[in-house]
């Protein structure tokens, strides 16, 4: 069951049960987040998140509210999510910290390389993660495939790709007016 969850002037309108987060830092370190996202927003397991989606914080399992709820952590800056399987790490600071390794057996998935900082964010897969859906405006279709079918190289889907979080699969092409 998902509830509501007021946070400051901005609503969470589908986040799980068990947990909560907090109104979001209004300081530097923090960029803002558009309210429609926030309206947009759902709390999954990260092995569920999609290209494109936008990750706006996480619930580590040891971050408890005083109520017991897990408790989110902002992302600092949000991003545009780009899942893969963590099958090696890097030397980053968020790969070499927290104990995750994956010679031991457990399954990682990196939901952003490095981009728009320096460092990885990778996760087990059943960690919980504050998410806005991808949506797009341009009437693009926005069923979400694996990596390989999208056009990674061509001019109009690169410029997609900033203007949205999602490059064009090949045969997809811009209406006139983007």
């Amino acid at each position: 069951m998902s509830k509501a969850h007021k946070t400051a002037a901005t609503t969470v309108n589908s986040l799980a049960d068990g947990f909560s987060i907090s109104a979001r830092p209004t300081t530097e370190d923090y960029d803002p987040v558009r309210d429609e996202e926030w309206a947009r927003a759902v709390s999954v397991p990260a092995g569920e998140v999609r290209l494109g989606d936008t990750v706006l914080a996480t619930f580590p399992d040891w971050c408890r509210s005083p109520s017991g709820d897990r408790a989110g952590l902002h992302t600092p800056n949000p991003y545009w999510a780009d899942p893969e399987p963590a099958l090696t790490l890097c030397h980053c600071t968020a790969c070499q910290q927290g104990g995750l390794g994956v010679d031991d057996g457990r399954r990682l998935i990196r939901l952003a390389n490095g981009l728009p900082f320096d460092n990885c964010d990778v996760l087990e897969p059943s960690t919980y993660v504050l998410i806005a859906p991808y949506t797009c405006g341009c009437g693009c279709d926005t069923t979400l495939t694996d990596r390989a079918s999208y056009d990674w190289t061509s001019a109009e889907s690169v410029q997609h790709l900033m203007e949205t979080g999602r490059p064009l699969r090949p045969g997809e092409a811009l209406t006139p007016d983007h």
